[in-house]
């Protein structure tokens, strides 16, 4: 096969594996959405109903996607009632920004996983979808949540906002690394024969190094938590956490389907 020819099928093949991992990540998205709206839309109302009130700090940290800060603005102003868009508008946007959201997310995880194979399809290949998803998901979910956790209105400063939106960004980063010190070392243990269940657990510790080492590096975020009610923010954080599952296990899943199906046809 010429050299053309090939790059032809590699890029048909690309833009097959992008379209299938855009469906994928929409219907995760739409998933997420769901889980969203039924365990974190009634937390929010609670949580604006205490800013309204006054009894703890203003805030705009409110969110359930991948980012803990400014990610669902709902306008809320102690000085003005009256929110630029409805909570009502709010909840019919939401399910369109994590559509968008799990569309963009499919397609780099589609792209991410084209380069790691870059073959034609095969049954052993297509098994590599769900651990892919699990590190992504531990990566820009897990650790972020665990590092820099979502906060509802009412909790924080506005002023806060940019702050903690840097600090969420170098918790991802922080993830990712992690992640690829797993494969990396996973890749080089992969080549020797590791005897013992030290060895064996040597990619899964120096991921957990790099968490840690972090960990003890990255800036508290300063937020003041007084007044607020313990319950709701844990529920809260809570219900970020299963969207953001929900995300990403659905989306390997309707992907690892699809992959699937195309290695049949080969």
């Amino acid at each position: 096969m010429s050299l053309t020819a090939t790059r032809m099928k590699l890029t048909f093949r690309l833009r097959s594996i992008v379209l299938r991992g855009l469906l994928a990540g929409v219907i995760a998205g739409a998933a997420a959405g769901g889980v969203a709206l039924v365990t974190g839309e009634s937390l929010i109302d609670q949580a604006i109903a205490i800013e309204e009130t006054g009894t703890t700090t203003h805030s705009h940290e409110a969110g359930l996607s991948a980012a803990p800060a400014d990610t669902e603005d709902h306008n809320h102003n102690s000085n003005d009632s009256a929110a630029l868009v409805s909570r009502d508008g709010q909840r019919s946007g939401l399910f369109l920004a994590t559509s968008l959201t799990g569309g963009a997310t499919g397609v780099v995880f589609a792209i991410l996983r084209f380069a790691i194979t870059r073959k034609v399809e095969t049954a052993s290949q297509v098994q590599t979808v769900l651990p892919l998803a699990a590190a992504g998901w531990a990566a820009v979910a897990a650790v972020p949540w665990l590092l820099v956790p979502p906060n509802p209105p009412a909790v924080g400063s506005s002023g806060s906002i940019d702050y903690r939106t840097n600090l969420w960004v170098i918790a991802v980063l922080l993830g990712i690394t992690a992640a690829l010190t797993w494969y990396v070392v996973r890749r080089r243990a992969g080549s020797k024969v590791l005897t013992s269940g030290i060895h064996k657990s040597l990619p899964a510790l120096a991921a957990a190094a790099v968490i840690v080492v972090g960990w003890r590096l990255i800036p508290g975020t300063g937020t003041d938590y007084t007044g607020f009610p313990a319950d709701l923010l844990w529920n809260f954080r809570l219900a970020s956490a299963a969207t953001q599952l929900t995300l990403w296990a659905v989306l390997g899943i309707v992907f690892h389907g699809f992959i699937e199906r195309m290695a049949q046809r080969r």
